[in-house]
């Protein structure tokens, strides 16, 4: 899966430098980038193109300062991991970034290896989340299905992939009853809803009543 990043710099050149340092990457389809060149172009690219994946943004541009385009993408319902590029000791900056939600932080002169290792880590830490996100969906769905058919505590230990073996068992012997209604399929097709409802009870209410009849009759 190619990883989309969106770099948001005012740097003239940093577009180019980029694109030359990241050529393999980009040719084996590990990369793509979009560009920015301030906070508000950085939102518009993020609208133009959701499937980024993740953000390196500078501090210091017009318009709109990096700090400010990371609240807006903590404010946002799909929050987007942020790599914030700060000068060489702005530590109260980089705080307040970290403090904002950044994921992490690299310093300029940037250094491209180091660009490229905290890169990687930040798409490692988002594909983590996106498997504990489709976890947990495959989860829920799990247990509203055993929810179904099971008490509220066991489907929820089913669901979250346990076996239900510690739990306590209590064994009740019943009697379970299959039938068929001759000519049902035919009378689906063509009968009324309210109709079909009406004879179903009708049928449910008849079977209820030879139960409790045979089992009056039946020793316990």
């Amino acid at each position: 899966m190619t990883a989309t990043i969106l770099v948001v710099d005012d740097e003239p050149d940093l577009e180019a430098l980029v694109l030359q340092k990241f050529r393999r990457q980009i040719r084996d389809g590990q990369v793509s980038f979009v560009f920015a060149h301030d906070g508000l172009e950085a939102l518009q690219s993020i609208e133009a193109h959701p499937d980024v994946d993740l953000v390196v943004s500078d501090i210091n541009m017009p318009r709109m300062d990096g700090l400010s385009l990371l609240a807006k993408l903590q404010e946002a319902e799909e929050k987007k991991s942020t790599i914030i590029v700060s000068a060489y000791g702005d530590m109260s900056n980089i705080r307040t970034a970290m403090n904002r939600g950044a994921f992490d932080f690299l310093t300029k002169p940037i250094d491209f290896a180091d660009l490229e290792t905290t890169i990687q880590k930040t798409i490692r830490h988002i594909d983590m989340l996106r498997e504990a996100r489709r976890r947990q969906v495959e989860a829920e769905r799990a247990h509203a299905s055993l929810s179904r058919y099971f008490s509220p505590e066991l489907a929820k230990r089913l669901a979250a992939g346990g076996d239900g073996n510690d739990m306590q068992v209590h064994w009740r012997d019943v009697a379970v009853i299959f039938t068929d209604i001759t000519g049902f399929t035919s009378l689906v097709e063509t009968a009324a809803p309210e109709v079909l409802a009406e004879l179903l009870n009708e049928y449910v209410g008849g079977l209820t009543d030879v139960v409790s009849l045979m089992r009056a009759r039946w020793p316990r």
